[in-house]
């Protein structure tokens, strides 16, 4: 998980932290894995070496304590108020996750200096939320979030302001 030193970083280094952890995470995804073996057809030295790696990404996904990283980003990202500051921060041409760490990892960062009980200082963290925002589709995440256009407003006794007659 994350290093205590983490807090102490400064924004850009914690946001490079953040890059490498979703070339990380995205390495050692098992459908990747699987997919790129199947294109590789090695006979028997495939067989083999597909079971190792494919145990071995398990291995380092346990040790990264993959599993509460994904509870913990779908928990901050069901949270309303946490969800409007990051759509706020998306647009639809965000499609990768390296593009939604540029323009997240700031925004995540300043909550984690309000309240690092609420939102922990986590370079992993911050990669499997952007993972899951792309991954999910900025649009689909989003949706809902955006201000919803005024209604009409009513019409009211009287002429409108600009008529002076």
């Amino acid at each position: 998980m994350a290093e205590n030193s983490e807090k102490f970083l400064g924004v850009d280094e914690f946001k490079e932290r953040v890059y490498k952890n979703i070339g990380t995470l995205e390495a050692l995804e098992e459908d990747f894995l699987e997919e790129k073996l199947r294109t590789e057809k090695n006979g028997c030295l495939a067989f083999f070496l597909g079971g190792v790696v494919t145990r071995a990404a398990r291995s380092a996904r346990r040790e990264l304590k993959f599993e509460e990283l994904n509870a913990k980003a779908d928990a901050l990202l069901a949270q309303n108020e946490i969800k409007d500051l990051l759509c706020a921060k998306l647009d639809a041409t965000i499609a990768l996750p390296i593009d939604a760490a540029y323009k997240l990892t700031p925004v995540l960062y300043a909550l984690a200096l309000e309240d690092e009980k609420r939102v922990p200082f986590d370079s992993m963290l911050f990669a499997v939320i952007c993972r899951k925002i792309t991954k999910k589709g900025v649009e689909n995440f989003c949706a809902g979030t955006e201000t919803e256009p005024d209604e009409p407003k009513k019409a009211r006794g009287g002429k409108p302001a600009g008529d002076k007659k």
